[in-house]
């Protein structure tokens, strides 16, 4: 065999070599949001959903620098596998967030801080915030997670001044020794830690959250249309109660108190989509910052509170008291 044949069976051996190669090398996690089937509706065994301070060690090294910048951290759930570290920055304002998770052995095995979308706030913040965190995780690393961020911004922003094209949603990655990163007008940044994996990402609420298919009663009868299996907005009104859930088991709540109205009006049956053991103090809470007309974001009774009490217009009218109540399970949203 000789000639033409020779060079073509040659070529087909490196590119069958390279293929075997291909399939034989480990490949990195994604660094990308977790898919629908991450969290499965069952109840998860040997949990714990009480939210308490960010743990020493690496996790604190990572959110002290958005500490520093504003933000209220807190771990808000784990398991035998990793802990999950919820941020958001205080002023209800500007609330931007980041969401990260550590395994067993305290390394980071995922980080998202999404696009911050505030009306104060710009897309150039994110690698402000992204080389802040990660550089203290990873020393050395900021200059360049800064840069890349700001390279994806300019990138998107000219082409969104472009005509529409075919071209779907942009999107921007890189490695290096420590992770994978991907950065998209959508999600933000998105980080995969190399040498760290959670099979099994913390997803309980047991300690605050009740179950839907028990509150949904007492919705009802406090006057909330509310049509559940199927949806999880009830409505009354201008009033909308809005839940996030696993399975049935409530993770989020999202509701406003409106007008001269307290608490106990707008939920006459009581907060009975909380656990028993957390409502008083939840309740407590959420009335101090209504007739104080303050904001909160912290921890009470182990249960994440964040409370946006604006202040009554100087001018006639009345701003309601937006409530949510629990954490978000991680690289979900609501965030």
């Amino acid at each position: 065999m000789r000639g033409p044949a020779r060079r073509f069976v040659s070529a087909m051996i490196i590119l069958l070599v390279l293929i075997m190669s291909g399939a034989c090398t480990p490949q990195e996690s994604p660094a990308v949001r977790p898919s629908a089937d991450r969290y499965q509706p069952a109840d998860p065994v040997g949990e714990d959903s009480e939210a308490r301070p960010v743990p020493p060690g690496a996790a604190t090294t990572l959110t002290a620098p958005l500490v520093g910048l504003g933000a209220f951290c807190a771990q808000i759930r784990s398991n035998a596998e990793g802990r999950a570290i919820w941020c958001r920055n205080v002023d209800a304002d500007d609330p931007w967030v980041a969401q990260f998770l550590f395994d067993a052995e305290d390394r980071l095995a995922w980080g998202w801080i999404p696009m911050p979308g505030s009306r104060r706030s710009d897309p150039y913040r994110l690698s402000d915030l992204a080389g802040a965190a990660f550089g203290a995780l990873w020393p050395g690393t900021a200059d360049r997670i800064s840069t890349e961020v700001v390279q994806f911004v300019r990138e998107n922003e000219a082409r969104l001044g472009r005509p529409k094209s075919g071209e779907g949603s942009f999107r921007h990655t890189w490695r290096d020794g420590h992770a994978a990163y991907s950065v998209a007008g959508r999600d933000g940044l998105i980080v995969a830690g190399r040498d760290a994996e959670v099979s099994r990402w913390p997803s309980d609420a047991g300690h605050y959250g009740s179950r839907m298919s028990v509150a949904v009663g007492d919705l009802q009868q406090s006057g909330f249309d509310c049509h559940y299996p199927g949806q999880t907005s009830c409505q009354r009104g201008n009033s909308a109660f809005q839940v996030s859930l696993r399975g049935d088991r409530i993770i989020t709540a999202d509701f406003m108190i409106f007008g001269n109205e307290t608490l106990a009006d707008t939920f006459p049956r009581g907060l009975t989509f909380l656990t028993p053991a957390v409502r008083p103090e939840v309740a407590a809470r959420i009335e101090q910052s209504r007739k104080a007309r303050t904001d909160f974001l912290g921890v009470v009774a182990g249960t994440l509170l964040a409370i946006d009490a604006a202040p009554v217009p100087p001018v006639g009218g009345t701003v309601p008291v937006e409530v949510r109540v629990g954490a978000p399970l991680t690289g979900t949203f609501p965030i």
